[in-house]
């Protein structure tokens, strides 16, 4: 049984649980009603309990709501601060192998390092980490951070300086680009 089942469980168990102790309560109040002959109808203050019930049962499901939204939140923040520390490594990385001089690209040692930058471009895709498409693109403020202008179509990216990235259609690390100035 994995946590999640776990959490279920008990959830299921603590709502039983809730819902005894207030129809126990509904009871008790209901004898001591009796027991006064008081004026108060005990069938008004039954419906009253039941509304107070439903009231806490949704505040309850809220509860889990917003909890598990905020866990997602959480992990998903927890993961862009983590890509951001290790993409400047990635890319360092692929200048390295951009500059590879000739006479190390048969190197044993230096195939091996092309095949380590391999595995981890697959895993970052796998985790929804994707390289953006820059030269060519017009220039998103969103996406983009120019750096400087010169010449090219105006508003178009006409050189990349560092690669930008995305995880789930979120920016993770913007792109730093030249971008065209019109001339």
């Amino acid at each position: 049984m994995n946590d999640d089942q776990k959490k279920d469980d008990q959830s299921l168990v603590e709502d039983d649980e809730l819902a005894q102790k207030v129809a126990a309560a509904q009871a008790e109040a209901e004898e001591e009603v009796l027991d006064e002959g008081g004026d108060v109808d005990p069938v008004s203050e039954v419906d009253q309990l039941k509304e107070a019930l439903a009231r806490c049962m949704a505040d309850l499901q809220n509860f889990k709501r917003r909890s598990e939204e905020e866990k997602a939140s959480f992990v998903k923040f927890a993961n862009a601060q983590l890509l951001k520390s290790l993409l400047p490594i990635f890319d360092n990385l692929n200048r390295s192998i951009e500059h590879l001089p000739e006479n190390l690209k048969e190197d044993n040692w230096t195939k091996g390092v092309v095949h380590v930058h391999a595995d981890l471009m697959k895993t970052l895709e796998s985790l929804g980490v994707k390289k953006m498409k820059t030269v060519g693109e017009k220039l998103n403020p969103n996406k983009h951070e120019a750096l400087m202008s010169g010449p090219g179509e105006k508003d178009t990216i006409v050189e990349e300086f560092e690669s930008g990235y995305e995880m789930n259609d979120e920016v993770v690390k913007p792109a730093k680009v030249k971008v065209g100035d019109g001339s």
